[in-house]
């Protein structure tokens, strides 16, 4: 199925009360854990032992053996005091010493280029977490025109992407120089929504005199970030169901990742730490933090002078597509963009009632799909019957964006019931 040329959206509150704030590096933890599986593919394997004095960004864990995978580096300099197939704890010194074998890798080919990218550690920090070295790998094999970055940020509470884009452009633009000269592409766009107007502003004057950027103001609507959306919005293109973008001359990247990457070839410094958004009724004094890839959740809170209420939800993440977490000890991974509490009277869950057929859900979807239909091939029995139904109506393009669950009148467990019905499609799959 075509995306549809007529973008639906949903207009949701921006939230964005920590969008003026700067980013405040905090002091590190006094430990962290960093999980094995902090992005798409397979999952790292530790290459440290209980015992181990580690620096800041070196390596601790492998890239594990599969198609897809990413190393992973000590987000702080201490002693490794646990290690297990799942994660790799490290008892911090406090130090924060540089890995004294650090330096910038070499950059002249583009073998050069995809190698120091796989090293980097890096993966995409707009949610999908998908190592960088597998998205530049297309520029084996296709030629691309154009270069889409990622600066929308339309998740609610979610500010980190605008703070680099404020904080850090010269990396975004030292970024857009090594695309230019392993990439070779014609015109490199950078889609930022309306409601950014520092950001904006501040990029416009960057690129001025460079031709090749284009700074695209983007209506602040939800999911402008989503990867169909953006691509229609800022370049007028239309990807195909199962349609890589690359074969279209086009690759998205996130801003943030983007800054990583040139960080990472100017100084050899891997993917360690992560701005993010920690905000929500429940937060007492909201703010945009640096902390260590692995700091618990709960340390992110008092950083930010922890609860002024009770809150009955947290979010990893913002409200539309973020994961509601058990414990404030889980920790911040890489693709962590906010942490977001709600006191209790915002995490009242509303009881479903029964489907009123109104299509809301339907008009609302950006890709046309239709829930209402998922959900009811889930009730039916015959699993061939179900598959055919779930196969029809294109269950695996839903990207999970909750527009439909947004605008439900009566309710309805949507986005759950979208996911249930592509984990039972990869199932029959396999």
């Amino acid at each position: 199925m075509l995306f549809k040329r007529k973008i639906s959206a949903v207009h949701v509150p921006h939230c964005k009360a920590t969008q003026d704030m700067h980013s405040e590096i905090v002091a590190p933890p006094e430990s962290v854990t960093l999980p094995m599986s902090m992005h798409s593919g397979v999952p790292a394997v530790p290459v440290v032992s209980v015992g181990d004095h580690v620096y800041l960004g070196q390596l601790i864990a492998k890239e594990g053996e599969g198609r897809v995978s990413s190393p992973i580096h000590a987000s702080v300099s201490g002693t490794v005091s646990a290690v297990s197939e799942k994660s790799v704890s490290i008892k911090s010194d406090g130090k924060m010493e540089k890995d004294p074998e650090m330096k910038a890798p070499k950059l002249e080919t583009l073998d050069d280029f995809l190698d120091g990218c796989r090293r980097s550690g890096i993966v995409g920090l707009g949610g999908a977490a998908y190592p960088l070295h597998g998205k530049w790998e297309a520029l084996r094999k296709n030629k691309i025109e154009t270069i889409l970055i990622n600066g929308a940020e339309c998740e609610p509470y979610c500010t980190a992407d605008n703070r680099t884009m404020v904080e850090d452009a010269e990396h975004i633009k030292q970024g857009i120089e090594i695309l230019k000269r392993f990439a070779g592409s014609k015109e490199y766009v950078i889609g930022i929504e309306e409601n950014k107007p520092e950001a904006i502003a501040h990029l416009t004057e960057v690129f001025k005199d460079d031709p090749a950027v284009i700074v695209k103001p983007l209506k602040s609507v939800y999911p402008q970030g989503a990867k169909q959306v953006l691509l229609w919005n800022a370049t007028g293109k239309v990807v195909a169901a199962g349609q890589r973008l690359a074969s279209l001359g086009v690759i998205i990247t996130n801003v943030t990742t983007l800054a990583k990457m040139a960080r990472f070839f100017e100084t050899g410094m891997p993917l360690v730490d992560k701005c993010i958004s920690v905000d929500g009724s429940a937060v007492k004094n909201p703010k945009n933090i640096i902390v260590p890839i692995g700091t618990s959740m709960e340390y992110c809170f008092e950083q930010c002078g922890g609860f002024k209420t009770q809150p009955g939800r947290v979010l990893d993440g913002g409200p539309m597509m973020g994961r509601a977490v058990a414990s404030l000890d889980e920790p911040v991974v890489k693709a962590t963009s906010a942490l977001v509490a709600m006191d209790l009277k915002d995490s009242v869950v509303i009881e479903p009632t029964a489907c009123l057929h109104c299509g809301k859900c339907v008009e609302a979807c950006p890709l046309n799909l239709n829930p209402v239909e998922f959900a009811r091939a889930l009730d039916i029995d015959d699993e061939d019957e179900r598959e055919a139904i779930l196969k029809k109506e294109d269950v695996a393009q839903c990207m999970e964006c909750g527009c439909c669950a947004y605008v439900c009148p009566a309710h309805r467990p949507l986005v759950a019931n979208n996911r249930a019905g592509k984990k039972f499609m990869r199932g029959r799959r396999k």
